[in-house]
């Protein structure tokens, strides 16, 4: 039976307003709680830092904490702090961005398979109490502490399935999800791992209006800066959609992001987001477990 949790966009949300509803979300029954980090503009760990203080029993963690923006070494530390005060209730989600976003913000642009794969060597390293050589070791991790890897290539996910202990995916058809994970538990497989213990996640983004077209209307404003993108519009393109990408991509070249918009059919919307009263969102959620 699949596990029904929340993420959280940092924008414009306050750290003391995430924090308050960690606490709501453990009372109204939710099975975890995931924080979004943009790169320098928020700090998704500290803020599932502060979120597990605040709550007993409620899964928490990063989507994502991104593997450009610290030392590893320094990331393993706080999350070795995370479980002291949550024992057992950290989930620690890692990935990149996208290379835009890493150069402008001054980092170097790495392979981001490489990257995540040495950055899980070092946190293991760290949980188990080893550290940098010649250094003082860290404090070691009292419980295990999963690493999720958020894949959008399928290349990333089997690789997931080969290092990491879970697989984080977002804005996913049912037919992307599908060969998503496909590829994570045959890779898990040929790696000699057990698949049925490596969970997959999926991160729907949410828009809840009594209203049904504003609430179609956020959510085309929220969807057409990814479709937009190179890699996004691949994997819609793949998952039937190719018609509607066509569209998003002329229009966004000739700067007209109404039209942009209105390239994104009702039927893509439907197929990787909820939106809609609170009733058509229940209803959205059944079909998205199934």
């Amino acid at each position: 039976m699949p596990h029904l949790g929340i993420t959280l966009w940092g924008f414009g949300l306050g750290y003391r307003e995430a924090v308050d509803l960690a606490r709501r979300a453990e009372d109204a029954g939710f099975h975890n709680l995931f924080m979004v980090e943009s790169v320098l503009s928020n700090d998704g760990v500290i803020t599932a830092a502060m979120m597990a203080v605040r709550t007993s029993r409620l899964l928490v963690g990063t989507n994502i904490a991104n593997v450009y923006l610290r030392h590893p070494v320094m990331l393993g530390a706080a999350a070795v702090a995370i479980d002291e005060v949550a024992p057992g209730r950290l989930v620690l989600g890692l990935g990149p961005n996208n290379q835009a976003m890493i150069t402008q913000a001054g980092f170097t642009w790495r392979d981001p398979r490489e990257v995540l794969q040495s950055t899980t060597a070092t946190l293991r390293a760290v949980f188990s109490g080893q550290g940098m050589p010649g250094l003082r070791h860290p404090r070691p991790a009292s419980h295990r502490i999963p690493i999720h890897w958020a894949g959008m290539a399928l290349e990333t996910c089997a690789a997931a399935g080969t290092h990491a202990d879970g697989l984080m995916l977002y804005i996913n058809t049912a037919d992307r999800y599908r060969r998503a994970v496909e590829r994570f538990r045959r890779a898990a497989k040929e790696a000699g791992r057990d698949p049925d213990k490596l969970p997959v996640s999926l991160l729907v983004p949410t828009f809840i209006h009594d209203d049904l077209p504003t609430a179609r209307q956020a959510a085309r404003e929220f969807l057409v800066h990814y479709a937009r993108g190179p890699h996004y519009a691949k994997t819609f393109a793949a998952s039937g959609y190719r018609d509607e990408m066509d569209r998003v991509a002329k229009a966004w070249a000739a700067g007209d992001l109404a039209t942009a918009m209105a390239a994104l059919s009702d039927a893509l919307l439907d197929d990787v987001v909820l939106l809609g009263p609170p009733s058509r969102i229940r209803e959205g959620i059944d079909r998205f477990a199934r």
